[in-house]
């Protein structure tokens, strides 16, 4: 009951709790010109590393053709696509696909065909490896619907067949069963309403029918659903056509079902769902809220007309807030990276990205010309505006209300207050342009406090209060006085605005700088500043004086030589309206184009605008102001801007740049490689270049708090020889070096702000660029290894040769004089047996015995021989070898001049040369063969023929002699001294002789080659 009694306070409580949100959105749509290929997309997901994964059709296939078109999938880091192919189908046509998380380790795929039943694949978002789920894939037929869940970091199926609610979980390539029970009877299409998940348990019931079931967080079926589970307020029971939504309210979980207006709270314990009474309130909207798991937030999608409006709500005890409103094209694809961060609408060949996130600078009073503001207590500010009155601003509950002025019942308005004083009795002293106006903590008047006063312009030093006309002249008053006092002489003075530093009074007027302290004043002028651009004045511990002006300088009033001294100069030359320094002695400034921070220290400055949830540029003087707690409220013709500094610290924000892609040439794989896989880019620290592809590029995005396409870049390419120049760089923009030069390079790469600040760590590629084989240092040293060798090597044979040069001169020396000898001994031989040849035949000449005469003619005919080769050696020019054919000729040719008888002769000599010592045996033999046939065969025989043949075979001599003689030997017969010498001769060659004696003579010789 006190749970019911505290349910209903709050949602009666909660219509008065307002909440202006400032949500910053900012729209960027890619397109075929960015790189997104997708023409009708089917789902949208962000895994868990940030990466936005699209799956759809590929327009660039079959553009212009109706029919099947290429479904493909490509991955988005937030500035460039990539593409990926999906997993081979064959024979299946797929008409849809949707993608679900595996929560920890990648994504899902399912696809779904024209004819086959649907199947899944598991993507390892690390590796983009894919790979098919078999163990879902081959489940039974019997199994019809499918539908994912996650509880926690699991992820669950729901699965249904004719009979049967199956509880499955699903992990990469398992599927594991865990529970199952049966219908009440069977069902012919068994398709399931959405399920509806919290973190103690889940409802899942069949579209069509009353058939549900309840699970815990582990997949257990705890309950079979029937109307027993369901209480409306009158006690009866029902069973829900419409889950409509389930949200989590404190530890408490509640419901809403079908018509019924009020909540249904879950009761754990007996597993029923009871109606709230008094618990309709905005009912309506609350039924179409889509709201996130942790109950805080949700959204929902209205069509309009060709449009629909997708509303973001913040949720806090029951009630809607609306956040914000973006206007989508109908049917288009809606996907949440997370609630209030990135909101994805595809639509056609359009993706839009919505990048949704909670400014850290708040805007009250939007529309209202702010002037003046002071803090109340914590969290409560009291601002003045122009015309509008005197506000109460509470910057924790985003809540904002008007004062009402009261003096005895009646209001009074006051406006144009320049500034307000509290005071240590809880008063309030402020101004307009006539009064001076005490007022009680109630914001009633204190009657008697009220005093006439010359103008607007007001500032409080210790106890006195300054007031100035902008017509001229300037007045003072204490606290508690009645009257004020003019100061002489001021009549020509315009105040423009007052400063002080608690001693001395400083102005910027139409006289230049204002200085007044113990009672007189001076007014200054510049040569380096024209007065009339003096504009706001302000007295800073850390700064001095420092003076605005309408251009955007910032000039530091010297107070003791009376100059300006520039200090700082705004690049857009905007008015600068109020100065104020932090906690941190940042100077913060209130300028025309927008909030701007300057770093004393590092010079840096930022400007915040519009995008970063300023709601109007354009500042207000005197509404510049800093509270005890750091905070800081700068006002604007159409608003205030509340903000911490520190919360504006972009360092703060967890965004890192990261390589989303390397290309390069793999030379192990041999092909060019665009490598995007997350387990690639996170181990990459470094890449090789092979000699003939130095080339490489790379893409870079940024994952984390921020728009990617807010960031910009600066790059270089370092090496060991130089320093490179950093270039700036863009969104989407590719990376590309190529013909790089040997050597070894240090890629580095900074994210910078929208005031080029930097933004996360620096990241590092680093670049081994090879060189050509010839150009390498190994490559050089073998070279001149190889060269020395060859020059050693040569200068080696040179000097060898020119020894052996030596040497052959003295041997060729030599051999010339042993020729010359050789020559002239073969030619005295020849000669010395030509004269014993010729004293032979004078022997024969003088003799009458027959017998002495042919036997003068045998030794005669033999020393001819050996004299024919001694000359053939002579005139040869080889001294060691004759040719066969040479010498047999020459033989016979002597025969035929010593016989004058008509003989035939039948030579068949080949090209054999023999050395002296087988051709002089030879030509002994032949000698004695041709001189027997002479005086012993041709007798009786007509036409004399000689057959002479010498062939080489192999490695043998084949000599062949026989004539067309008659004569036989007699066996009584003894040898003749012509045929021993010829068994001698052949003896010497070391041949076999054979001699066949038929009907004439033949003689064959075999003996072998001597070399």
């Amino acid at each position: 009951m006190k749970k019911l009694l505290l349910l209903i306070f709050i949602y009666s409580t909660a219509l008065y709790s307002q909440k202006e949100s400032s949500i910053l959105i900012n729209k960027s749509t890619f397109s075929s010109n960015d790189g997104y290929l997708i023409s009708r997309p089917y789902h949208t997901i962000y895994d868990n590393s940030g990466w936005l994964w699209v799956l759809g059709e590929n327009k660039l296939s079959n553009e212009y053709v109706f029919g099947e078109k290429e479904i493909i999938i490509q991955r988005f880091d937030g500035s460039n696509f990539f593409t990926l192919k999906i997993p081979e189908t064959p024979g299946k046509k797929i008409k849809e696909g949707h993608f679900f998380k595996h929560k920890k380790k990648g994504l899902y795929l399912k696809l779904y065909y024209r004819v086959a039943r649907a199947e899944l694949f598991f993507i390892d978002t690390e590796t983009l490896e894919m790979r098919a789920v078999d163990a879902y894939n081959d489940l039974d037929k019997k199994y019809i619907i499918s539908e994912e869940y996650y509880v926690e970091d699991d992820t669950r199926l729901i699965i249904t067949s004719k009979n049967k609610f199956y509880s499955a979980e699903i992990n990469q390539l398992k599927v594991k069963l865990i529970d199952s029970i049966p219908f009440d009877k069977p069902v012919a299409e068994p398709f399931l309403a959405f399920t509806r998940t919290t973190e103690e348990y889940s409802i899942v019931k069949l579209l069509f029918e009353k058939d549900g079931l309840l699970l815990d967080k582990n997949g257990k079926i705890t309950s079979k659903l029937t109307e027993a589970n369901f209480i409306d307020k009158d006690g009866k029971h029902f069973f829900p056509s419409t889950i409509h939504n389930v949200f989590k309210v404190n530890d408490d979980y509640y419901c809403y079902f079908d018509d019924y207006k009020n909540l249904f709270s879950y009761h754990k314990k007996e597993k029923r769902f009871v109606e709230i009474p008094y618990t309709g309130k905005d009912n309506e909207i609350n039924k179409l809220l889509h709201i996130t798991k942790d109950g805080n937030h949700a959204f929902t999608k209205e069509i309009v007309s060709d449009y629909s409006d997708y509303k973001l709500y913040d949720f806090n005890n029951f009630q809607a807030d609306l956040i914000t409103k973006i206007e989508i094209k109908n049917f288009s694809e809606v996907y949440f990276k997370e609630f209030s961060k990135d909101l994805v609408v595809t639509n056609g060949n359009n993706l839009t990205i919505y990048n949704l996130r909670e400014s850290n600078i708040k805007t009250f009073l939007k529309g209202k010309s702010i002037r003046s503001i002071k803090k109340l207590g914590k969290n409560s500010y009291i601002v003045a505006t122009d015309s509008e009155g005197f506000f109460i601003i509470d910057t924790k509950n985003n809540t904002e209300r008007q004062i009402k002025f009261m003096n005895k019942g009646v209001e009074v308005p006051i406006n144009y207050s320049r500034d307000i004083f509290m005071e240590d009795n809880n008063t309030i002293i402020t101004g307009d342009i006539d009064y001076l106006y005490t007022i009680d903590s109630n914001f009633n008047l204190i009657d008697h406090k009220k005093r006439a006063i010359l103008g607007e312009e007001i500032i409080k030093v210790k106890d006195t209060i300054f007031t100035a006309n902008q017509n001229g002249t300037i007045s003072k008053q204490g606290v508690n006085d009645d009257k004020y006092i003019l100061i002489k002489n001021t009549e020509p003075v315009k105040i423009r605005e007052f400063a002080t530093d608690g001693t001395t009074l400083y102005a910027t007027s139409s006289q230049g700088i204002f200085e007044y302290i113990s009672g007189s004043f001076q007014t200054y002028e510049f040569e380096n500043e024209d007065t009339d651009n003096l504009l706001s004045i302000n007295y800073l511990e850390n700064y001095g004086v420092l003076v605005s002006t309408k251009f955007g300088e910032i000039y530091k009033f010297d107070t003791t030589t009376k100059k300006l001294n520039l200090f700082y100069e705004d690049e857009l030359n905007a008015s600068i309206v109020g100065m104020i320094a932090d906690d941190n002695n940042n100077l913060w400034l209130n300028t025309y184009a927008g909030i701007v921070s300057l770093n004393q220290s590092t010079k840096e400055m930022l400007r915040y605008t519009t995008a970063d949830g300023v709601y109007e540029l354009e500042g207000n003087r005197f509404s510049t102001y800093k509270d005890d707690e750091g905070n800081i409220l700068m006002g604007s013709f159409k608003g205030l801007s509340f903000f911490n500094p520190t919360d504006l610290d972009e360092n703060n924000l967890e965004v890192q740049p990261q390589f989303t892609s390397i290309s390069f040439f793999n030379s192990e794989k041999d092909r060019w490689e665009i490598n995007t896989s997350p387990s690639f880019l996170k181990s990459a620290k470094e890449i090789t270049l092979p000699s003939e592809y130095r080339r490489f590029s790379t893409t870079i995005s940024v994952f984390g708090e921020a728009n990617p396409q807010d960031i910009k870049y600066r790059y270089r390419l370092l090496s060991n020889e130089s320093n490179s120049d950093w270039f700036n760089s863009y969104p989407g923009k590719e990376l590309l070096y190529a013909n790089l030069a040997a050597g070894t390079y240090t890629l580095q790469i900074e994210a910078l702000d929208a005031s080029k600040n930097k933004i996360g760590d620096a990241i590092e590629l680093r670049v081994i660029s090879e060189e050509f084989f010839y150009k390498s240092w190994w490559f050089i040293g073998l070279l001149v290894l190889i060269t020395t060798g060859v020059l050693v090597y040569v200068f080696y044979q040179y000097k060898l040769k020119q020894n052996l040069f030596a040497k052959n001169e003295i041997s060729s020396n030599e051999a010339k004089i042993k020729s010359t000898m050789m020559l002239e001994i073969h030619h005295r031989i020849k000669n010395n047996l030509q004269i014993v040849s010729g004293l032979l035949g004078l022997q024969m000449a003088d003799s009458d015995n027959e017998e002495l005469i042919l036997k003068l003619q045998d030794s005669q005919s033999r020393i001819e021989s050996i004299a024919g080769i001694h000359n053939l050696l002579y005139n040869s020019e080889n001294l060691e070898v004759i040719r066969m054919k040479e010498n047999v000729e020459n033989i016979v040719a002597y025969y035929k001049s010593l016989f004058p008888t008509e003989i035939t002769y039948h030579l068949d000599i080949d090209t054999s040369i023999l050395s002296i010592d087988e051709i002089t045996p030879l030509s002994l033999l032949l000698n004695e063969l041709i001189n027997n046939s002479l005086k012993h065969a041709f007798s009786k025989i007509a036409q004399p023929e000689i057959f002479i043949a010498f062939k080489k075979s192999g490695n043998e001599y084949l000599f062949t002699y026989y004539d067309n003689g008659n004569f036989k030997k007699r066996e009584d017969q003894k040898e003749s001294m012509g045929m021993n010498i010829v068994e001698m001769m052949g003896s010497q060659l070391k041949g076999e002789i054979k001699i066949e004696n038929t009907t004439n003579f033949k003689l064959t010789l075999v003996f072998p080659d001597a070399a």
